[in-house]
This record gives C-alpha cells, sequence and structure tokens, in this order.
C-alpha cells in the first residue's frame, strides 16, 4: 500500500470515525440527546443539564481533532491525480490549501467547549465550513476538467458546498437539524471522494 492510498483511506476513515464517537457521546449525553433539537456542539461542552461532562467533552474533541489529523493525507493525495494541466494543479493546489487550513479549524471546534470558549469556537466552525466548501468546489470544478473522473462527484461536491454554505450564512438555516445535514454531507463526501481516490491511485 503506498501513502496516496493510505491518503484515501483516510478520508473514508475521517467522516466515519465522526460519526461513531458522536453517536456514542449521544448515547451517554446527561438528560437525553435530541437528533433534531441539540446542535453537534453541545456534546463538547463541559457542563451539561448542570452535570460536569469531561468524557462528553473528550468524545467530541477526540472526534473533531481526529477528523482534522485524518484529512490532511487525504487532501495532499487527491491533490496528486489533478497535474495533467496547468489548471488542474492550480485548482487542486488551492483546492488542498484550503483543506489543510480547515483541518485545524475542524479539531479547533471540539478542543473549544462552546460553554468556556465561544470566540474560539464560533469561529473555528464558520472557517471550517466555508473554507470546506470552496475547497470542494474547487475540487469538483477539477473534476469536470478530467476526463477519467466521474463527473458525478463534482455534482455531489456542488450540493454538499450548498448545504454547508446555507447552514453557515442561509437566513433561516441555522437549525440543529440543518447542521446534521451538512455534516453528514461533509461524511458522505469525505467517505467516496476516498474511495473513488483509492481506486485511482492503487
Amino acid at each position: 500500500m503506498n501513502w496516496r492510498e493510505i491518503g484515501a483511506i483516510s478520508g473514508i476513515i475521517s467522516g466515519l470515525q465522526f460519526v461513531v464517537l458522536s453517536f456514542v457521546d449521544m448515547l451517554i449525553y446527561p438528560g437525553g440527546y435530541n437528533f433534531f433539537e441539540n446542535y453537534f456542539s453541545q456534546l463538547g461542552l463541559s457542563v451539561i443539564n448542570s452535570v460536569d461532562t469531561p468524557l462528553n467533552w473528550f468524545l467530541f474533541a477526540t472526534a473533531t481533532t481526529l477528523g482534522g489529523i485524518l484529512t490532511i493525507p487525504f487532501y495532499l493525495s487527491i491533490r496528486t491525480v489533478f497535474t495533467e494541466t496547468r489548471v488542474q494543479k492550480a485548482l487542486s493546489g488551492l483546492g488542498t490549501a484550503l483543506g489543510l487550513v480547515a483541518a485545524p479549524c475542524l479539531a479547533g471546534i471540539g478542543i473549544f467547549a462552546a460553554d468556556l470558549f465561544l470566540f474560539e469556537h464560533a469561529w473555528s466552525t464558520i472557517i471550517f465550513f466555508v473554507l470546506t466548501a470552496i475547497a470542494i468546489t474547487t475540487y469538483s470544478i477539477a473534476i469536470l476538467l478530467k476526463s477519467d473522473y466521474n463527473n458525478l462527484y463534482s455534482l455531489v461536491g456542488i450540493i454538499v458546498a450548498i448545504i454547508c454554505l446555507l447552514y453557515i450564512y442561509g437566513p433561516g438555516f441555522g437549525t440543529a437539524l440543518m447542521q446534521k445535514a451538512a455534516v453528514y454531507a461533509l461524511v458522505s463526501w469525505s467517505a467516496f471522494q476516498g474511495y473513488e481516490l483509492r481506486k485511482m491511485v492503487q
């Protein structure tokens, strides 16, 4: 297995581990976690319903930090398949750069508990979603310019980017349910892109 395959697999694992760890976090949430009304960030509070929750915070911080770390080899790997033209190289370079900047912001979402570090938590969230949406859009354009890459991945990427930006900036879209849609859309994108990337770099 070469390093590019490892990067592809990292893209798959990055989202899936977040789903698993956040689900466990929901199960131990004091007072019960409402999937449709509670935000993901509430899983990482230091105090929930007047109960100190270091385990909840730890699980959420671990999920976001691992997600951020694992996206780094993924972005470095996916760049290597868009090298046929200068435009592809420029787009993939920009997309990877944005993804690498977004990675520590994803970790920051969990590390900075919203009830203790609201400013840092809020900006980590905004920067992560915005930069990731732009990175995905950039790669979606690169996919259209690459003949042997399924254009369906480009369409899916654009949809995912729109969902993320609507959650951050769309009036009335900043709900817990919309956040779930944005996060799970990102998980699906990284998983499917990782799967396709692995086939291309084997």
